[in-house]
């Protein structure tokens, strides 16, 4: 038996394992101890088994739960990946997954993510090319961080959220039968932007532009999602660090909350734009152009500065901002030759939004937060520390260049 059929085999095994034990945990027991209470016939020694029982069933919920978050951002990050390959080559997305070298129809199995991969060897089903594992590690990666956003703020009560009060901790079983849906609302929102900056990220990795339908799709969730759930916005532009501000569905403070966000993501953009163009950065860029055509792109910083600045206001903006020009001179500072290349500034943009949303209510603490709260002179100390990390960064950008001979 080769290795293919031992892991369909595991595989198996271990799906029609898990199938028996949720039937007999979640559906036979509760059923066949609903039905003997009824009776009066549940034996008064079996109750002392039940904790046991009631222990397992929450391990298997949260089994359940972990498997299927998981589950569900490998599904995103296989359709964005389609989306990073096809549309910057300009092709549409609708219509099904094929091998690219063979053309043959991929069947439901492949597309599962991880599974559809590691099923396969890492290679075509019919003509056997070899899938490269970035496919694998794209769908592995996005699903660690469904987790871990899902985990922060939804089961932990909106943990790492800033101004909110902390909800009570609780498992994967009080998501489905008691669902905070404020809090569900609010996490899904950050997803849709993690997506985003996710979708930036693979594209500029093989060195081509952003389409500008990707940005304008943002746009639209950006913008759109909020009017149609208020809750998923909880930042407003002038901040109250005591208490939330109610934004209304089309209220003014919404609206201004939204424009503010666009206005600051875009000039943090631009300047972070500005600070890491540098000639290598340009050349990298001429020799896609010369090789694949382009279409439509719009500059990746700018606009997934511009989302950030959206979806978790302008307070964030800045803060995503300290973030990204910061790990951009360490990148600049350690890496070597050729190698600084492999980090773009979209994959830097995606770090600095995912660590400011793991430590989002920490930073509220620190007295230069920016928030109307802060006075003018503390809040231009930290626009003159953004000046001038953009300054640093365009400067060693350019010596980068400079010592390779280019």
């Amino acid at each position: 038996m080769d290795k293919q059929a031992k892991f369909i085999l595991v595989s198996k095994t271990i799906g029609w394992l898990l199938l028996a034990l949720i039937f007999i945990l979640l559906i036979l027991i509760p059923l066949l101890t609903s039905t003997l209470i009824k009776l009066s016939q549940l034996p008064i020694g079996a109750l002392e088994y039940w904790r046991y029982i009631e222990s397992s069933q929450a391990a298997l919920m949260k089994l359940l739960g972990v498997i299927w978050i998981f589950f569900l951002g490998g599904c995103f990050a296989s359709f964005l990946n389609v989306v990073a390959w096809r549309l910057p080559r300009g092709r549409g997305v609708n219509g099904s997954s094929m091998c690219p070298f063979c053309e043959t129809e991929l069947l439901f199995s492949d597309n599962l993510p991880v599974f559809g991969w590691i099923r396969n060897s890492g290679q075509c089903r019919s003509c056997r090319a070899p899938i490269p594992p970035r496919y694998l590690i794209v769908e592995v990666f996005l699903g660690c961080v469904f987790l871990l956003i899902c985990s922060l703020e939804i089961l932990a009560g909106g943990f790492n959220l800033p101004i909110r009060d902390l909800v009570p901790s609780r498992g994967f079983e009080h998501l489905i039968f008691d669902p905070k849906w404020d809090l569900i609302q609010i996490a899904s929102y950050h997803l849709v932007l993690i997506c985003l900056l996710f979708t930036f990220s693979l594209i500029r990795s093989e060195r081509l532009q952003v389409p500008r339908n990707v940005f304008f799709w943002g746009l639209i969730f950006g913008f759109g999602l909020p009017f149609v759930w208020p809750n998923m916005m909880f930042i407003s532009w002038h901040i109250d660090t005591h208490h939330l501000i109610d934004m209304a569905r089309g209220s003014t403070t919404q609206l201004i909350t939204l424009a503010y966000g666009l206005t600051a993501g875009a000039a943090c953009g631009l300047l972070s734009s500005w600070a890491t163009l540098n000639p290598k950065r340009i050349l990298a860029d001429r020799i896609d152009q010369s090789t694949i055509e382009q279409f439509n792109g719009v500059d990746d910083v700018i606009a997934s500065l511009s989302l950030v600045g959206i979806f978790l206001g302008w307070q964030s903006a800045l803060s995503v901002t300290l973030f990204f020009l910061l790990i951009q001179v360490v990148v600049l500072m350690t890496a070597r030759g050729d190698r600084t290349g492999a980090i773009t500034p979209s994959i830097t943009v995606f770090v600095a939004t995912l660590l400011h949303l793991l430590t989002w209510r920490a930073f509220t603490f620190v007295p230069v937060w920016p928030s109307p709260s802060v006075d003018a002179a503390t809040l231009a100390g930290i626009l003159l520390a953004i000046l001038s990390i953009s300054m640093v960064i365009r400067k060693l950008g350019a010596d980068s260049f400079d010592r390779q001979g280019r």
